[in-house]
């Protein structure tokens, strides 16, 4: 067998014994959600052995526990060889919630689904493998749990389903109802939240710096850019090609492409070939997957079905003022950029957003204009699951496939996330530790450097800014009144 049947049999198995759980605990007589996380927001569990090994069973958490630091550096298993194996050909696959050190930042919402009573599901992905991929595992899946449903009770739950989408999770969404087998169905809802339908402001430089924080303080700036550059489905992540904005730029409220030379003249489209020389060595390496995610994007920002139009909702927040609205790209060689040392040759144009997508990209341009909310409060794009607001909005959605009024932007409190510097301390304080053979840092178990770690990489790190955009884009500015 070779190694791509094998490697889908002990998935589709996988995902075969996720959903024998789900069904366990089913009650047909309740609400359904099923939540799909944002990208690296999902857990991945290795293969005991490589292929072909048989029997061959998921049991090496990977990403993430404790083994993500010193001596086991579980992060250099998330690599995808250039035969788009994955490393030393074993087999990674999701199970569930990202979760360090038993936390997870999606807790809340799974709290409030239990308050609820419903029956409530996270179908986690394999982030680092195309939209598409993760697309057909969740239309399958959702098929599949339908007909489980059907067999057991004599009810079809799909008119109960709502299905959830932080982030990337959107996507993934998003690309499976481009089937008709999955759109054809009578879904109750579907929402995303802070989906960047178009692109994030944050991921493109990871190419050139790494993650700063816990990977690179971990990890070697250089050694966390290659396994970044090696996964494919991240490349979505970037800024839209120029096809899809000169097709839809206008809805979303666009004057200009938002990817420029750093003089402002031209276009700098990242999928475009003539960019090619700006690339880091290890991006050029991969350069099919920058044609694989540019038709992604395309297709994930095609008009919404018909079917799914009018119970497919969008949510947002505009309340970061310092996101890159706006990206300028300095015209360098990519061969002379010393990840760890090298200046980022990316900076931004401070917008609004979520801090990681822009306003302008986490509504889809085929959304209906009713089915679009602006969160009045939550503004933290790795934390707006464990905000009220969102929490509430999404309760409205199950059960009343309804958003909610808007309420007045007030200070409504949210867990506390440690700062950049706790983390980097805890991390390095950490990282001497396993040097010396001495126990970790009790600091590294306190729930806001947990919570800080976990939403860092969901939401990644702000580019430098150059620049404030005048104004939303979008939006037009409010008319001055004479005082009677």
């Amino acid at each position: 067998m070779t190694y791509e049947k094998y490697r889908k049999a002990l998935i589709d198995s996988y995902y075969d014994h996720q959903l024998e759980s789900l069904l366990s605990g089913f009650d047909p007589n309740r609400r359904t959600v099923i939540f799909l996380p944002g990208g690296m927001g999902s857990q991945l569990e290795r293969t005991e052995g490589p292929h072909p090994n048989s029997p061959n069973v998921f049991t090496d958490i990977v990403w993430m526990d404790i083994g993500i630091g010193p001596i086991k550096f579980d992060a250099k298993t998330l690599e995808i060889e250039s035969d788009e194996k994955d490393l030393q050909s074993h087999v990674i696959a999701a199970h569930g919630p990202l979760s360090f050190l038993n936390q997870t930042p999606y807790d809340e919402l799974y709290d409030r689904a239990r308050r609820r009573n419903w029956n409530y599901f996270v179908f986690g992905f394999d982030w680092r493998r195309p939209v598409a991929d993760s697309a057909l595992q969740f239309k399958n899946f959702i098929l599949d749990f339908r007909d489980g449903v059907l067999e057991a009770y004599g009810v079809d739950p799909i008119p109960n389903l709502t299905i959830v989408c932080h982030s990337m999770g959107g996507m993934v969404c998003t690309d499976a109802l481009r089937d008709k087998e999955l759109s054809s169905l009578k879904f109750n809802a579907i929402l995303t939240v802070a989906t960047p339908f178009y692109g994030t402001s944050t991921h493109q430089d990871r190419y050139f710096v790494g993650i700063p924080g816990l990977m690179n303080t971990i990890y070697k700036a250089a050694t966390v850019v290659r396994i970044v550059a090696s996964l494919v489905g991240p490349y979505t992540l970037m800024f839209l090609p120029k096809a899809v904005y000169d097709r839809d730029g206008s809805k979303l409220g666009l004057s200009r492409y938002p990817q420029r030379s750093v003089d402002e003249k031209d276009d700098n489209d990242p999928f475009d070939p003539n960019m090619m020389k700006r690339w880091p060595k290890a991006v050029r390496d991969h350069k099919q997957y920058l044609i694989r995610a540019s038709k992604e994007m395309d297709n994930i920002s095609q008009p919404i079905d018909a079917n799914i139009a009018p119970i497919f909702f969008n949510v947002r927040s505009s309340r970061d003022l310092n996101t890159a609205v706006e990206i300028y790209w300095n015209d360098i060689d990519g061969d002379t950029i010393v990840p760890g040392t090298s200046p980022s040759p990316l900076t931004g144009l401070a917008g609004p957003g979520d801090g990681t997508v822009p306003a302008w990209s986490a509504w889809h341009a085929y959304c209906l204009k009713k089915n679009r909310y602006e969160l009045q409060q939550a503004s933290d794009h790795g934390t707006l699951l464990e905000h009220k607001e969102v929490l509430d909005l999404v309760q409205s959605i199950v059960e009343k496939r309804k958003l909610p009024a808007a309420k007045k932007a007030t200070r409504s409190p949210r867990p506390r996330v440690a700062s950049a510097a706790e983390v980097e301390s805890v991390v390095t304080d950490w990282v001497q530790r396993r040097v010396e053979g001495e126990s970790l840092p009790r600091e590294l178990f306190e729930k806001p450097v947990k919570r800080a770690i976990m939403s860092n990489l969901i939401a990644g790190t702000k580019l430098r800014m150059v620049a404030k955009s005048q104004k939303a884009p979008g939006k037009k500015k409010a008319k001055k009144t004479k005082k009677k």
